[in-house]
Parts: structure tokens; C-alpha cells; sequence
């Protein structure tokens, strides 16, 4: 799967009418919805696709916003600590998705934009991806957790130029710890920065296609996000 094909399939998730749209791209289509969260699973050409959508700011959807802002580091299944409020929206929609996903044959590739992207890498060692295609991706976890991911599982970060919620959260409070403290995040995976501006998946898709034509169309991008 092409990033530009993955980034695609993570704007679907924000679409009312996926399935029709996920047909017109050659794909199945089945939707997974729990609580404020929401994925969708396709397959096409030997590549099961899982898109998990990021937050919204508006209708009853606008309240999956809150997660982003649970922000202590908290224990989870594998190693290190991460963000609180991500491993909670997985948690609502894991099961639903596992379910969905059995008898699926292929490369496994998981996608997303912003909170969609964290739920993405999050879940990738619990659903045995082989594959994440994460935009403007926030950081979701602590150091310990950023260097013990699962090397097996290819996890490719695209940042816009200038797109500052790419770099939060700094740091959380350390769940349990006595005296309190504090930790910084950490990203998981290779950056891919983008020519783009902004954080919006179509910002992100726009990124994409300039990225795609080469250095000699667009400015140099920033450095150290």
C-alpha cells in the first residue's frame, strides 16, 4: 500500500459515506463503531486495511476529543508507559476490531490522522500488523516504550511543515509514581516530513502529492519535529 493509498483510506474514516467510497477505491468495506471511536476495515488485492478515525470537532463524535486530553502515562500490555486517554479509546474498540479481522488474509496495514494515527500504532503489536501508516501522529508513549515497539513492524510518521499538534503532548505525570513525576513522550517509528501546511487530513494528502513529485517542487521542509 502507497502512503498516498493509506492516507486516502484514513480520510475515509472521517466520511459519512465510506462504503461507497471505499467501493469506488476497489475496497470492502465494513464499519466499527464503539462508544465515541470508530474504525473501518477494508480489503483489496491481498491488503487488509484497518483506518481509525481521529477526533471531531463536531456532532456526538466531538466528545472523542476528550481523549487527547487524558494525558498521564499509564502501564499497558507491552513495555513503558503511555498516554492515558489513547489507550482507553483503543480499549473501547479493540475487541470489536479483532473480531472483525478474523479469517483476514494478507498484509495487515494499519492507518490513521491524529488521534487516529496514535490508536493506529497502538494497536499494531496487539493486531500483529505488519505495517502503520500514521499522519500527524501525536506522541503516545514514554521512552521505554518508544524503544522496546516491536522492530518487525515497519511504522512510518508523516508530518506537515509547521504542524505543532505533531509534536505534543511534551510530558505526562507518571500514573502511581510516589513522589510524583513527570516524563517526556516519545514518537514510535521513521519520520517522513512533508511539504504540506497544516493538520488536517486533506492538508496531509496535499503534503503527499507534493512530496511525491520531488525536492524541486516545493521548499525545504522544517527540521527537528
Amino acid at each position: 500500500m502507497s502512503p498516498l493509498d493509506a492516507a486516502l483510506c484514513a480520510r475515509l474514516a472521517y466520511e459519512a459515506a465510506g462504503a461507497s467510497l471505499a467501493a469506488r477505491f476497489g475496497y470492502s468495506y465494513s464499519a466499527v463503531a464503539r462508544g465515541d471511536h470508530f474504525a473501518w476495515i477494508g480489503q483489496r488485492r491481498g491488503i487488509t486495511v484497518v483506518a481509525f478515525r481521529g477526533s471531531r470537532l463536531s456532532g456526538r463524535a466531538a466528545r472523542s476529543y476528550r481523549s487527547n486530553l487524558s494525558t498521564d502515562l499509564i502501564p499497558w500490555s507491552g513495555e513503558g508507559r503511555v498516554h492515558e486517554g489513547y489507550y482507553q479509546a483503543l480499549w473501547q474498540i479493540l475487541a470489536a476490531v479483532q473480531r472483525e479481522l478474523r479469517g483476514a488474509a494478507g498484509e495487515l496495514v494499519l492507518t490513521g490522522h491524529s488521534m487516529g494515527a496514535a490508536l493506529a500504532t497502538l494497536a499494531a503489536p496487539l493486531l500483529e500488523a505488519e505495517r502503520v501508516h500514521a499522519f500527524a501522529s501525536p506522541r503516545l508513549g514514554n521512552r521505554a516504550f518508544a524503544e522496546t515497539f516491536p522492530r518487525s513492524i515497519r511504522v512510518t510518521r508523516y508530518v506537515n511543515r509547521c504542524d505543532v499538534l505533531a509534536r505534543l503532548p511534551i510530558s505526562g505525570e507518571t500514573r502511581g509514581s510516589d513522589p510524583k513525576r513527570r516524563e517526556r513522550y516519545c514518537h514510535v517509528g521513521r519520520t517522513v516530513r512533508l511539504p504540506g501546511f497544516g493538520h488536517s487530513m486533506s492538508a496531509y494528502i496535499d503534503g503527499l502529492r507534493l512530496w511525491r513529485r520531488g525536492p524541486d517542487s516545493h521548499p525545504p521542509t522544517e527540521q527537528g519535529v
